[in-house]
């Protein structure tokens, strides 16, 4: 039978350098060109969003308007941005009792005026001054007020792409299963191994057993492999994302399901503690990282023909 390569601390540390090196990489180029993309993606919305303000108080046409300002996606993240702090559509809807739809708010004044409203109760008086004191920008006050607004949701928009890095693990991860013949199913509640995929195939995210695991494979000996992945910025994250969630989530499935049943991996990227992760990998838990799937699939490939 299979089983996962045991890294020494030795070789823990040299991939562990070589991810640390893609992290700062990473750090340093995409967020700079992402967020000058999202800040001239916004600059231009604000300014009209800006210019948009007086016409929020025209009551004949507030359906209108609200309409218009909520059937784009993106002006109406500008729109729920012109508050300090900026407020969430879910938190919009619950406080103004009502929905975001375009066609909604056009038919209804009132729905339009409760979410006009919220927003403009909460204005940012830093950034809009001219708001409070019911007067008319003045050329500076408009230009200052486009850039922080703009730089406010370019800044957010590149935090939330970095917090998506495990869901583009997750990604990569089921294109090389693909590319070695795994075929994805819909996941599913598996509270028994019979309940996992059939052999050459693996799902999503599914509840396997107690808890869940980002992907589930079946593996060509009939073996279930359940598959997180997990990224880290600093070696001190590193323990909850490998020792807690990870090797934590190994260990319930080593003791429900047996160490002839299972084998709990995870995929890794980031910054990681050497030292960590050979105490994960004591527990268990096999180590793949994500500059090197082929470690994944080469281990699968083995599979096939137990010994």
């Amino acid at each position: 039978m299979a089983e996962p390569r045991a890294w020494s601390l030795a070789e823990l540390a040299e991939d562990a350098g070589a991810a640390t090196d893609r992290f700062r990489r990473s750090r340093l180029n995409e967020p700079l060109e992402q967020y000058t993309r999202f800040f001239e993606t916004f600059t231009p919305i604000f300014d009209d969003l800006i210019d948009r303000l007086p016409s929020l108080t025209d009551e004949a046409n507030v359906r209108n308007v609200m309409a218009d300002l909520v059937a784009d996606d993106d002006v109406r993240t500008g729109f729920r941005y012109l508050s300090a702090p900026p407020i969430s559509e879910d938190d919009l809807k619950i406080l103004a009792e009502t929905t975001l739809a375009a066609n909604v708010l056009r038919r209804d004044a009132e729905q339009a005026k409760r979410v006009r409203d919220i927003v403009l109760h909460i204005i940012d008086p830093h950034r809009f001054p001219w708001i409070g004191e019911e007067r008319e920008p003045t050329l500076e006050e408009h230009r200052i007020a486009v850039v922080a607004s703009a730089a406010l949701v370019a800044a957010r928009k590149v935090e939330t792409s970095r917090q998506s890095g495990s869901r583009m693990q997750e990604d990569d991860v089921k294109n090389v299963l693909r590319e070695i013949g795994l075929v994805e199913v819909p996941r599913r509640d598996i509270r028994m191994l019979d309940d996992a995929p059939a052999l050459g195939e693996f799902c999503g995210e599914s509840r396997l057993g107690d808890t869940r695991a980002d992907i589930v494979i079946r593996l060509h000996d009939r073996r279930v492999m359940p598959v997180e992945c997990k990224t880290s910025n600093s070696a001190v994250n590193s323990f909850k994302r490998i020792n807690h969630e990870a090797a934590g989530k190994a260990r319930a499935w080593l003791t429900r399901f047996g160490s002839l049943q299972i084998v709990p991996c995870a995929v890794i990227d980031g910054v990681f503690n050497p030292a960590n992760l050979e105490a994960a990998q004591g527990e268990g838990l096999m180590i793949v990282w994500s500059h090197r799937l082929s470690d994944l699939t080469e281990f699968i490939e083995e599979t096939r023909s137990p010994s």
